[in-house]
């Protein structure tokens, strides 16, 4: 886990803020930090177990053997249910239970589901269960949709999404002087002087939840954090050096 206010410091470091000031408000870069938390992991997903490295970082995004209960729709000739409301991606093949044997249902795209079904030969069945991710429940999860309807109940593994990282603070009215809140579900104090984010004035009895969510990524990840975020402030504000700099350490940190 990286502290999102180490990385928000490293990278002032690295675009000089000491030289150009406060260049970079705190909003903006929660702002470019959610964007490239999320280039990231899809940048890993894209090379989804394709070594050892790539299993690894994404190691604490699994989640194994999820059990989805199913309704039966006769009119569609199909069983569906909801998938985990963290649902990014699944992995592999889900699996049902056919009496004591467990068995591996093929994941189907919806033109080969119609094929699939207009022939006997190559129509779902217990043995060789078929199923589609799509469509969305009343509260917008994602549904799955399984044939033959008689299957009650499917085992998934999927990567859930990834936390969107913040960054939380007070200001002391006087000095400017800012503090970071660390992530913990503990109401923090605002002190008399000093106002929060949110605009909550402090004072002796005034506390607020910390908005603060750190970065999933380990150590080996803060390279290319830094790399994209200041790839992205060269463009803020903008400086072509920062921009170069970004790119070429993010070609490095890849090779």
């Amino acid at each position: 886990m990286l502290y999102v206010s180490d990385v928000y410091k490293l990278l002032l470091d690295q675009i000089r803020a000491d030289k150009r000031g406060n260049s970079l408000e705190i909003s903006e870069f929660n702002r470019l930090a959610r964007l490239t938390n999320q280039e990231i992991f899809d940048d890993f997903i894209d090379l989804f177990e394709t070594n050892t490295e790539n299993s690894d970082v994404l190691a604490g995004f699994k989640i194994h053997n999820f059990g989805i209960d199913l309704t039966a729709l006769a009119s569609a000739e199909l069983a569906y249910g909801t998938m985990p409301s963290n649902y990014y991606y699944v992995m592999g093949k889900p699996r049902i239970l056919d009496g004591t044997v467990y068995r591996r249902v093929d994941e189907v795209t919806e033109y080969e589901d119609s094929c699939r079904e207009d022939d006997y030969l190559t129509k779902a069945t217990t043995t060789y269960p078929t199923c589609r991710i799509g469509g969305m429940d009343a509260i917008g999860n994602i549904q799955i949709k399984v044939r033959p309807q008689t299957i009650t109940k499917v085992w998934v593994d999927y990567l859930r999404e990834i936390e969107v990282p913040y960054l939380d603070y007070y200001v002391n009215d006087t000095t400017y002087q800012i503090t970071f809140l660390p992530e913990t579900t503990v109401l923090q104090n605002i002190p008399f002087g000093s106002t929060h984010s949110s605009g909550t004035v402090g004072g002796a009895a005034v506390t607020v939840t910390s908005l603060t969510h750190d970065f999933e990524w380990g150590e080996g990840e803060l390279g290319l954090i830094l790399s994209k975020l200041m790839q992205k402030v060269g463009t803020t504000l903008p400086d072509q050096g920062i921009q170069q700099s970004g790119l070429a350490d993010e070609i490095k940190t890849k090779e």
